[in-house]
């Protein structure tokens, strides 16, 4: 609309002109309108690739004893109908002997369901664990080293969420790690607990939604992530 007003000004008021100045002016007048064009259906692409896709990023300090021990990274990425959330650690540190752990989750969800998530976890250059969950109308495929298993219930809130979420009303949160449903205990204002079967246990406070630190009580440790 723009180009075609631009060019019935130009036509209207420069007709008295000579002819060869006209079309001089005409040709100048249409490189400019074309770049102009081109220049405004390119703004027009990345403002609506940028809508269409929005992308958050949150770094977390891992502390134990009150020292840095490592660094988590967590990455949220909307496309359409789709988010992608992806989580990496990487913590070198010692206990009783030197210890690396570097770990990588990945999820995507489609409408608010889980479509698949991928637990990768790394010990010391050693592949310790590796699970996926994985969605095959009517039930999810649950694949881990050692079993199988299905789950016939849809998942819209799994543990990688707590990071970029806060449960409100949110009972229960899927466990890609234990490939299962675990209670959530709200134990304060915008702090809940998650207890891990395995004994142990997750403190998640959030701020303005997003989670502003993560505390993991473990029958050997205390280890805290801080958003950073």
């Amino acid at each position: 609309m723009i180009p075609a007003l631009l060019i019935w000004l130009y036509n209207r008021y420069a007709a008295a002109a000579s002819k060869k100045r006209a079309e001089r002016m005409q040709s100048a007048n249409f490189h400019k309108i074309t770049n102009g064009g081109t220049a405004l259906l390119l703004f027009l692409f990345c403002f609506s690739f940028t809508v269409n896709a929005q992308e958050k990023r949150y770094t977390y300090h891992v502390l134990y004893n009150g020292n840095v021990i490592g660094e988590m990274l967590f990455h949220q990425k909307t496309e359409g109908q789709d988010t992608f959330l992806k989580m990496s650690s990487q913590v070198k540190t010692r206990f009783v002997f030197g210890i690396e752990v570097n770990t990588v989750d990945q999820s995507r969800f489609r409408n608010g369901k889980l479509l698949f998530s991928n637990v990768y976890r790394n010990v010391n250059g050693k592949e310790k664990e590796s699970k996926k969950t994985t969605w095959l109308d009517p039930h999810y495929q649950m694949q881990s080293v050692s079993k199988t298993g299905t789950i016939s219930v849809p998942i819209h809130y799994n543990m990688m969420l707590l990071y970029c979420r806060e449960p409100n009303n949110i009972a229960e949160v899927y466990s890609d790690n234990f490939q299962k449903f675990l209670p959530i205990q709200k134990i304060d204002t915008h702090a809940y607990r998650i207890q891990l079967p395995d004994g142990n246990h997750n403190d998640y406070y959030f701020q303005n939604g997003i989670c502003k630190s993560v505390v993991v009580h473990h029958s050997l440790y205390t280890i805290k992530m801080e958003l950073v």
